[in-house]
């Protein structure tokens, strides 16, 4: 079928815009995830396959956080913007960080998410991988609370691998511009790897999945967390156990999420330039009332936190 009268068909059939369907098919962040998937889903009853449309939307996230990490670094407060993430404000669930952050602490509830994913995960001498670094956060974490024998960031952005190689300064870290769904390390090569509140940007989350388990040792761990439609976990948890990863901890930490997303979206929104598209800043900041904040307050999308240990050998 021809492409034009294809893309008319799957906005006929799904019941949303032409533009809607051109912007899910090549990976736009802006198209609801229930929405791509049942124009991905028409698509495919339809033989029709968007040419590179995986590698478009990884063209459109690396010129997104490519922005995002130039508009961080043009503000006074740009060299202390480590983290992207929504943050966690403990409520009275119980709390795994085995790192009390004082009251005060710069950065603190992105810094509280990033111990909470750690968790009670062993890090002393042991080499840690973090994959989709952005703005180096994580692997601050990691070597101001910790004692890693060494750490490697990974992120798709250049901008944020600029910004991490002339910023964090320790001795035993270093940051690559990489792809998460072809990780460029031999076999065996980490003890940990961790990944916070990416791996929802990925096109084949299973190819990233599948290469945490090859760059791993066995018994080594995986820290994982993200912000994912609530029906997709299931699925995802059962392709991580299928390729050989036993779950030591899974804990939904969604409420924590919001309520830090109401304690500090408006004042991360400062740090943006006025003039971004508003819909899309908003989601990405979990304003109150953008779509992905309303997605997470009524169930839609969930934010978990996992501790997965890759299998030994029988």
């Amino acid at each position: 079928m021809e492409e034009r009268v294809t893309i008319r068909e799957l906005a006929r059939r799904s019941g949303v815009s032409v533009g809607t369907v051109s912007r899910a098919l090549n990976g736009y962040a802006d198209v609801r995830p229930e929405t791509r998937e049942r124009i991905m889903r028409l698509a495919r009853e339809l033989d029709y396959t968007p040419a590179e449309s995986g590698a478009a939307r990884k063209i459109e996230n690396r010129k997104f956080y490519n922005t995002v990490s130039q508009q961080l670094d043009a503000t006074e407060f740009g060299r202390h913007a480590y983290f992207l993430n929504f943050g966690y404000v403990a409520d009275e669930s119980p709390q795994f960080s085995a790192v009390q952050l004082p009251a005060r602490a710069l950065n603190r509830n992105c810094v509280k998410l990033v111990l909470e994913t750690i968790g009670a995960c062993a890090i002393t001498g042991r080499k840690v991988l973090d994959v989709g670094c952005g703005r180096g956060g994580t692997v601050w974490v990691l070597n101001r609370y910790f004692s890693p024998q060494a750490t490697t960031g990974v992120d798709l952005s250049p901008q944020a691998i600029a910004f991490c190689t002339s910023t964090h300064r320790f001795a035993n870290a270093h940051f690559i511009a990489g792809d998460a769904e072809n990780l460029e390390f031999d076999d065996g090569s980490f003890d940990v790897v961790t990944n916070v509140e990416s791996s929802h940007s990925y096109p084949d989350i299973e190819a990233f999945y599948r290469g945490v388990l090859r760059v791993l040792r066995p018994g080594g761990h995986f820290l994982y967390t993200d912000l994912l439609d609530a029906r997709a976990f299931d699925a995802h948890r059962g392709f991580l156990q299928g390729l050989g990863f036993e779950i030591e901890h899974e804990r939904d930490i969604t409420r924590n999420v919001l309520l830090s997303c109401d304690e500090t979206a408006r004042v991360h929104q400062g740090a943006f330039r006025r003039d971004n598209d508003r819909m899309i800043a908003d989601n990405f900041l979990g304003i109150p009332g953008s779509r992905i904040y309303d997605e997470m307050r009524t169930g839609r999308s969930s934010y978990r936190i996992y501790r997965f240990r890759k299998e030994r050998p029988a």
